[in-house]
């Protein structure tokens, strides 16, 4: 079981992530080097977040595609230790801005290019293996929130961002699912912001022997596999949004023509399970116009999903009755804050248009799918309203 020592969170604004790569020859004078980063309002990651009895280079992988900046420590310890220079590969290939610490060494290879933070050590400093008061304070002064965050938006403007393409709805599912999972293995949760039919939120938790599995899709069949992507997809959500919360933008009159009434019911229904449980703290709810244009469709052609910052997945064409295709997938922290931002706009021109406030969105939302329900209720006939 991982053990969390959470980073100190910043005061104000966004929280950044720095993954710091050493030598365990250096673990000291890097401890300080933690110590000046939650100082200075970052959030340090490294080794010793790791959790035991898993894979070390596997943790090591995941915490650098996290990250919003990667520091490898460079001294004549970690010139002779090759993992370090891997390390540095491997974030040089994800695209995350790379700020070098150069003590007793210079960067070579290929960061030899980069401006690094140079300091300077005595020889009795350099035996003890710690950085001077006058080294720290250097540190401190050029370690800042503000040089981390215009590495950070400079990344951004580049672009250049690492993708990932799941062609299919299963491979999407299994896909999201497995980043919740990488983001958790962090001992981490961000919020859930969703935009996309009835959000994931309608797919049921039941074993996929569960009768909600086949009434869900009515007419249509799918496979045992299918179902069980489709849960393990909701139920990883569902772990980030009860920790974090969530925010959801839904459009309940779809009409789901292919499934048929019944499936449309039971999709319905399996949301409003959700949101009865969520507290309004964590569960705001923007609902997309009831227009004409909205109310004939049988599937919604957005899917958008973020989690916290940790990572998105928009889906850029669908078919009806069958799913989400191509869904684009990227970890690339430096460059989700524009998404979530413009996620964030539109989900309060919606709240602002329907005159709701965020914290009463929630309920508002169960009384709208409420009346939906009683309506295909009253349309049905009694025996499958009630089997449903």
């Amino acid at each position: 079981m991982a053990i969390k020592r959470k980073p100190a969170k910043p005061k104000a604004g966004r929280e950044y992530r720095v993954f710091l790569s050493y030598s365990h020859l250096d673990q000291k004078l890097v401890r300080s080097i933690v110590a000046t980063l939650k100082g200075n309002h970052l959030a340090p990651m490294w080794d010793e977040h790791f959790a035991y009895g898993q894979g070390f280079h596997d943790q090591i992988k995941n915490f650098i595609a996290h990250a919003h900046v990667f520091i490898p420590v460079l001294t004549r310890g970690s010139n002779k230790r090759n993992w370090v220079h891997q390390e540095i590969g491997f974030a040089t290939a994800l695209n995350i801005p790379v700020l070098p610490i150069a003590i007793e060494g210079v960067p070579g290879e290929m960061i030899s290019h980069l401006h690094a933070i140079r300091v300077t050590q005595s020889q009795t400093d350099a035996r003890k293996g710690q950085l001077s008061l006058a080294a720290l304070r250097r540190l401190k002064n050029l370690l800042t929130r503000d040089v981390i965050e215009q590495l950070v938006e400079s990344s951004a403007r580049l672009g250049g961002n690492l993708y990932t393409c799941a062609e299919y709805p299963d491979a999407r599912a299994e896909m999201i699912a497995q980043y919740c999972e990488d983001v958790r293995a962090l001992g981490e949760f961000g919020v859930v912001r969703q935009k996309g039919a009835l959000s994931s939120f309608h797919l049921p938790t039941e074993t996929i022997n569960h009768r909600v599995w086949k009434e869900r899709y009515g007419m249509a069949e799918r496979s045992d596999e299918h179902c069980r992507l489709q849960r393990r997809e909701r139920i990883a959500l569902t772990r980030h949004a009860q920790e974090a919360g969530c925010k959801l933008i839904i459009d309940p009159y779809l009409t789901y023509q292919t499934y048929g009434e019944g499936a449309r019911l039971v999709r319905l229904k399996c949301l409003c399970n959700f949101l009865d449980q969520m507290p309004d703290e964590k569960c705001q709810v923007a609902i997309l116009h009831n227009d004409n244009a909205s109310a004939d469709k049988t599937d919604h052609g957005v899917s958008n999903t973020y989690v916290g910052d940790w990572f998105s997945a928009e889906s850029v064409s669908a078919v009806v009755g069958k799913g989400y295709y191509q869904t684009i997938f990227t970890r690339h922290a430096a460059s989700l804050q524009e998404r979530i931002a413009n996620f964030d706009s539109e989900f309060q021109e919606l709240l602002t248009a329907s005159g709701t406030d965020a914290g009463s969105s929630r309920v508002k939302a169960l009384q709208v799918i409420g009346k939906e329900i009683q309506m295909l209720e009253t349309e049905l006939p009694a025996e499958s309203a009630d089997h449903l």
